[in-house]
């Protein structure tokens, strides 16, 4: 397989058949070893590899060698283990041997301290418990308010609708006035129609040939001169 590689290079140190006017040149190299994402060829794929034969010097030597180094390293192993140990019993710093009398009272004490800041947390949690129960009280008093407040002016337009329409309901035509009604309306006919002239005089009715009493404004009869 091939291999497209790019180098940078100098004029002078390259061919001139290799080089490009922009100084870099193209190379193709060949893979040296098959590569590793190939697989195995037919021909070495069933092949078992024979196991070189040891001499018994060369046995005896390699396994001297390996208990030599087995047990060095076993022998470091442990010393450092005895080191640490030794350093947690003696060291200061970060280590005190204490007394069974000492282990108690310093248990009590942390005991006593754990009580306390639990206390103190408690009383925290209480505080804050009441302080949100009392902003939830109000909080919830006042949606009360609001909410009974918007039912009295929802009664109050009820209530105003009611009446109005008992008022509007004295006019209705009902099933035992209708005859009279019909007779009243044709009756009384009534024109909405109404005509306005230039003096501003108001005629009503489509078919009326009566003059307004009302005499024109001066304004307006020095618009109509």
């Amino acid at each position: 397989m091939l291999r497209a590689g790019c180098q940078l290079l100098t004029q002078s140190t390259l061919p001139a058949a290799k080089t490009g006017s922009n100084g870099f040149a193209l190379e193709f190299v060949r893979w040296r070893r098959k590569p590793r994402w190939l697989p195995v060829a037919k021909s070495k794929m069933f092949r078992v590899p024979e196991r070189k034969k040891q001499t018994e010097e060369e046995r005896t030597e390699l396994m001297r060698l390996h208990n030599q180094y087995k047990t060095q390293l076993r022998s470091v192993r442990q010393f450092l283990r005895e080191e640490v140990v030794r350093h947690e019993e003696t060291s200061t710093a970060d280590h005190i041997v204490l007394t069974p009398e000492q282990e108690e009272a310093e248990y009590q004490a942390l005991l006593a301290a754990n009580a306390e800041w639990n206390a103190t947390i408690a009383r925290e949690r209480d505080q804050r418990l009441a302080k949100e129960r009392d902003e939830k009280v109000a909080y919830v008093q006042e949606r009360l308010e609001a909410l009974k407040l918007r039912d009295e002016e929802r009664r109050e337009r009820a209530n105003e609708a009611v009446l109005r329409e008992i008022e509007r309901s004295k006019t209705y035509i009902t099933r035992e006035g209708l005859t009279a009604a019909i007779e009243t309306a044709l009756a009384n006919p009534v024109d909405p129609n109404f005509a306005i002239d230039m003096s501003g005089n108001l005629y009503q009715g489509r078919t009326s040939l009566e003059l307004p009493n009302a005499a024109p404004e001066p304004d307006q009869q020095a618009l109509s001169n």
